[in-house]
């Protein structure tokens, strides 16, 4: 027998057009009768209103990934930590790839918000301290948003890893092999990550007056770039020991070209990554790579969210940074 708003009406003792007020969110009502509403709607299933729902009494909630993606391991890894954080809650990750150039930020979370995503993850490490002002004033507060990208001035609060200490412990280690000379493949400079992992590296450094950076190659993260660093480092007059690759899959390709030429890893030329992705454990030989657990930022980011599904507040560019570990395997 299909329930109506009477039989609602009937089980809360509240008047049908109260009811349905609450049902279509227009009107005031109070908190109290509504969460009766609404209990009262799924105990006798009648079809509700995903967007209407309270947060609290929905059956599921929907949170986009909003990221610009290539195919590779990397994402895969991400993507599964945010599920895997997931378990046991009643909260779904989307990811959600943002591949042209030209789509508005603004738009497309407001797009997301429309179709009756609940609230969304920001992980992209391009957009700028403007970016994120523009997406606060225009974006409703009620919204949930959290960046999982770092950002050199924050507006939005962010969750994120701890990039300055993932390339000090790659230089402490490094030092600690007893290397001197080294190289540096990074990502594009201009991303905020990118700087503190050089920061983080090049600092160690500098406290050893024997040691020096002497090459450093601005890669874009892509297993192509890998491969170019190695033809960049075959020219050079004056070869590092030990490279620090910003990324494993970068360090995958320049580990397969410096083999294919004869060289051997690690006593020929030692290479670390950044990620440490399943992969460093299946190449020849295993790769060293700075630990990212991407479960510990999605139960992190989880909690955030929740909270401010909650309780709605302003941003004021609260940042956690997320400790990183080395993974030392046979490549250093």
């Amino acid at each position: 027998m299909k329930v109506t708003l009477k039989d609602i009406a009937e089980d809360t003792g509240l008047s049908i057009s109260t009811v349905s007020r609450a049902l279509k969110g227009t009107g005031q009502i109070s908190s109290a009768n509504e969460k009766k509403i609404f209990e009262s709607a799924q105990k006798l299933h009648y079809p509700l209103n995903n967007r209407r729902t309270p947060i609290n009494l929905k059956s599921s909630i929907h949170v986009a990934i909003i990221t610009k993606f290539n195919s590779g391991e990397f994402y895969s890894s991400f993507f599964s930590g945010f599920n895997n954080a997931a378990t046991s809650t009643n909260i779904n990750f989307g990811l959600y790839n943002i591949y042209n150039r030209d789509v508005d930020i603004v738009d497309y979370i407001n797009e997301l918000r429309r179709q009756n995503f609940d609230a969304a993850v920001i992980f992209l490490s391009s957009l700028t301290e403007a970016d994120y002002k523009r997406i606060l004033d225009e974006v409703p507060l009620e919204f949930p948003l959290i960046s999982a990208a770092p950002i050199a001035t924050p507006v939005m609060d962010t969750i994120t890893f701890d990039n300055y200490r993932g390339g000090h412990l790659v230089a402490k280690h490094f030092i600690e092999r007893g290397y001197r000379k080294f190289g540096v493949l990074s990502g594009l400079i201009k991303k905020s990550e990118v700087l503190l992992r050089k920061s983080g590296f090049i600092d160690y450094i500098t406290n050893f007056e024997d040691a020096e950076i002497v090459w450093d190659y601005e890669g874009d993260y892509t297993n192509e770039t890998g491969y170019w660093a190695f033809n960049e480092f075959e020219k050079l007059a004056e070869k590092p020991r030990a490279i620090f690759s910003f990324n494993d899959s970068m360090a995958f390709s320049f580990m397969q070209m410096a083999q294919r030429k004869g060289l051997n890893i690690p006593e020929d030329i030692a290479i670390a990554g950044y990620d440490d992705l399943p992969n460093c454990q299946l190449y020849h030989p295993t790769l060293t790579s700075v630990r990212t657990d991407y479960t510990n930022l999605g139960r992190l980011v989880l909690d955030h969210l929740q909270k401010r599904l909650t309780e709605t507040k302003n941003h004021n560019g609260y940042t956690n940074l997320i400790p990183v570990s080395l993974s030392v395997r046979e490549s250093t």
